[in-house]
């Protein structure tokens, strides 16, 4: 499996990611350092959106979807300009891993 990462942008605001997908335990170390860094990187943007500037704690969910695996989504119905800028940040953030990652992380994002 590889990492997906999906983000929606609706009226010019980023509102949700979720990133889904995991290394295989026969992969090499390289692949599971990607991992990390992206599941730390998520973790962060979760957190400070929950404790530090009031999203509320159900726009994070973790493994939500039936039989997913290794799923995590934050999805904010309507981010003031502070919200969306730290998940605009996390967009970044995945496209520069994206591009390191010799195709091994795919950064989506979706018009709403």
């Amino acid at each position: 499996m590889r990492l997906i990462a999906e983000f929606v942008r609706s009226s010019g605001k980023i509102t949700a990611c979720t990133v889904k997908g995991h290394a295989p335990a026969a992969e090499e170390a390289e692949y599971s350092v990607l991992c990390a860094a992206v599941s730390s990187a998520m973790q962060l943007v979760c957190n400070t959106l929950t404790e530090c500037f009031g999203a509320p704690e159900d726009a994070v969910s973790v493994n939500a979807a039936e039989g997913a695996q290794n799923q995590i989504s934050v999805r904010l119905h309507n981010p003031d300009s502070t919200q969306s800028g730290i998940l605009q940040g996390l967009l970044i953030h995945f496209k520069l891993l994206a591009e390191e990652s010799g195709g091994a992380f795919t950064v989506r994002v979706r018009e709403r």
